[in-house]
């Protein structure tokens, strides 16, 4: 057993050691075939293009994953029970379509407390602008009747008053034309008053008369040398009458046989303290009535007055009697005057008073705009009130914001939701990976010609790394739905690309280039499609500055899924109805560009001046005309270690020897 496993050991490295033999054998010949054929000559295969006329593209190229264009993350304004979930994962459904509700109940006695708020607010702004409510307007008018009639009666009255007024005043006037005449009521004398205390008086002088008979009684002494033939004079005070200034004083005298003088004594207090000059009666045996005239009293002031008379047998006085002189018709008009102006006054005040009494009256028939003011607030502030609770209701109806597929549901009847307000946004997609410049080319291809096997068909070869993509892409949904969306909604059939293109690239993006997707999930599969927003905003992955490119997609079959892998070229620059070649047939040495021209089975190296290079075909913009034949290297290296070479190599394998040769 041993040996068979060494016999099977020997074949296996003699088969090694022959394969790498026969390795090294093609690839001497081929660097030996490269290397040692004449430069102006080519022996072997040689491939050549035309030069043509079409277009050259420039692109730029980034991956990223698809997603809906736009998604809807479906939530209730506030948290609630569910009542009803109306669709399913996969429905599809229209923008404002029901698709789930919540208890209502406490919204909707909250919207009734509000609007009943509102029409009780609302009715009183009415009110207040009417002037209050008619009970109020109708008590309000009666309180103003009552207060007119009231001012009413008090003006009457003071112009009453004012009248009288005026009447006194016109009186005193008269009266003082007259000399201030004693009034209508005249002094008089009264009663008997025994003497007091002594006062001056004004003396007086008067006149006297005989006749009558006294009265009351008298005091006097008696002289008891004369008592048996004369007796002491009888003598009664009489009554007085009074003017303003005057008084007539009267009294009567029994002489009593004997010649007797008598006078009346007056005052203001019971010592009298004035008499008027003494009168003489015959000696009779009657008794004689006296009077005298007294002058320069003070008006309207009280006498106290008697009659004294003395013959040989004594003196007998008369017991008191009082007078009141006459008050002044001056002094009774001016009183009458200060009684009126000070009714006038009481008037006037009355009246004012009910002036203003009128005037609130008045007001209460009116609201203040003050009142108004702040009833409009409250009527404001109600419906502000009642618009909060109209769409607090509302908001327990969740309705879908776009048209579309529903993708998930996280709740159903009986559960609870959290209220968060429903967002709506495009996809946003983050890659991670490296984006490369390419080119895309359309126009005619030259058919191959030349000495041995020539290819036909397309002139250019495959690129040798047209498009390369590095480490893994990772897409992200801006608008997935998360642990607290209720109900997500997506637009399936509208497809976009978010693709992070590097800074370099990026500069070269506009809204609107033209742009082609490939899905790794469907090689054979190109939807085109077109920019329509690069994000100002960048991102940094793996030390690179990237930034965010939105690609709509365009016709996109129906077996694309969502977040499937997808590259995307954007194409930047294009160059139409321009002379072109394969950028692997060209060598470019430094700023110099050149071809090999095969003319005459020769090659001749021919400079040219290039425009727009491409990933497969390059402008030429000098040096060669439609229709000439251009040498393809099968290899090219570059001769120069100062300059760089662009070119492909090996048209016919995906990635040949870069460079071309000199």
């Amino acid at each position: 057993m041993p040996l068979v496993n060494d016999d099977r050991s020997r074949r296996k490295l003699f088969g090694y050691a022959t394969l790498i033999i026969v390795v090294a054998a093609a690839a001497s010949l081929a660097f030996y075939s490269i290397y040692n054929s004449p430069s102006a000559a080519s022996t072997g295969v040689v491939r050549t293009v035309s030069v043509t006329r079409g277009t050259v593209q420039s692109s730029v190229s980034a991956s990223g994953n698809i997603s809906a264009a736009t998604t809807a993350d479906e939530n209730f304004s506030d948290s609630g029970t569910l009542t009803s979930v109306n669709v399913a994962v996969g429905d599809r459904v229209t923008a404002g379509q029901v698709l789930a509700t919540i208890d209502s109940t406490q919204a909707e006695a909250d919207l009734q407390s509000a609007q009943a708020s509102l029409t009780g607010a609302q009715e009183t702004l009415a009110h207040d602008q009417a002037g209050g409510t008619p009970a109020a307007q109708a008590q309000n008018q009666a309180s103003l009747i009552s207060a007119q009639s009231t001012l009413q009666s008090d003006r009457n009255q003071l112009v009453s008053d004012q009248t009288s007024l005026q009447t006194a005043q016109d009186t005193l006037a008269a009266d003082q034309a007259l000399g201030c005449v004693a009034s209508a009521s005249s002094g008089s004398s009264a009663g008997s008053s025994s003497a007091g205390s002594s006062s001056a008086g004004s003396s007086s002088t008067g006149s006297s008369s005989t006749g009558g008979s006294g009265s009351g009684g008298a005091s006097g002494t008696t002289n008891s040398a004369l008592a048996d033939s004369v007796s002491v004079p009888v003598v009664s005070t009489g009554s007085a009458g009074s003017g303003t200034t005057t008084a007539t004083l009267s009294g009567t005298v029994d002489p009593d046989g004997g010649s007797t003088t008598w006078s009346f004594q007056y005052g203001t207090t019971s010592a009298y303290g004035s008499s008027t000059p003494s009168r003489t009666v015959g000696p009779g045996a009657q008794a004689q009535t006296v009077t005298t005239t007294v002058t320069g009293l003070t008006p309207d002031t009280s006498y106290l007055f008697r009659i004294v008379a003395t013959n040989s047998a004594g003196t007998s006085d008369g017991v008191g009697a009082v007078f009141t002189t006459s008050q002044s018709s001056c002094v009774t008009d001016q009183q009458t005057i200060t009684t009126y102006q000070q009714a006038v006054a009481r008037d006037q005040a009355a009246v004012s008073a009910q002036e203003l009494t009128v005037a609130s009256a008045q007001a209460g028939l009116q609201v203040s705009p003050a009142t108004i003011a702040q009833d409009q607030a409250a009527v404001t502030q109600d419906q502000a009130t009642v618009a909060t609770d109209t769409k607090a209701v509302a908001d327990c109806t969740l309705a879908a914001s776009i048209s579309g597929t529903v993708t998930s549901v996280s709740s159903s009847v009986g559960e609870t939701v959290g209220g968060s307000g429903s967002t709506t946004s495009g996809a946003a997609t983050s890659a991670t990976g490296s984006s490369t410049t390419g080119s895309s080319t359309t126009g005619s291809s030259g058919s191959g010609s030349g000495s041995g096997a020539s290819s036909g068909g397309s002139g250019t070869g495959s690129s040798g790394s047209a498009t390369s993509s590095g480490g893994s892409a990772s897409t992200s949904s801006g608008s997935s739905s998360s642990s607290s969306t209720f109900i997500t909604i997506q637009t399936l059939k509208t497809w976009e690309v978010v693709a992070d293109f590097a800074e370099a690239d990026a500069a070269k993006v506009a809204v609107g280039q033209p742009a082609t997707a490939t899905l790794a999930a469907l090689p054979d599969t190109e939807v085109a499609g077109r920019v329509i927003a690069v994000s100002p905003t960048s991102s940094v992955v793996s030390n690179v500055v990237e930034y965010p490119v939105t690609i709509a997609l365009e016709n996109v079959p129906s077996d694309v899924k969502q977040g499937m892998t997808t590259e995307v070229a954007v194409i930047v620059q294009s160059a139409d109805d321009v002379l072109l070649l394969p950028s692997a047939a060209i060598t470019t040495t430094g700023t110099t560009s050149t071809v090999k021209l095969l003319s005459k089975g020769q090659q001749v190296t021919t400079p040219i001046t290039v425009g727009l290079v491409g990933t497969t075909d390059t402008e030429v913009t000098s040096g060669l005309t439609e229709g000439q034949a251009v040498v393809e290297p099968t290899a090219t290296v570059s001769a120069a270690t100062s300059g760089a070479t662009t070119g492909r190599g090996f048209g016919g394998f995906g990635g040949g020897f870069g460079g071309g040769a000199p």
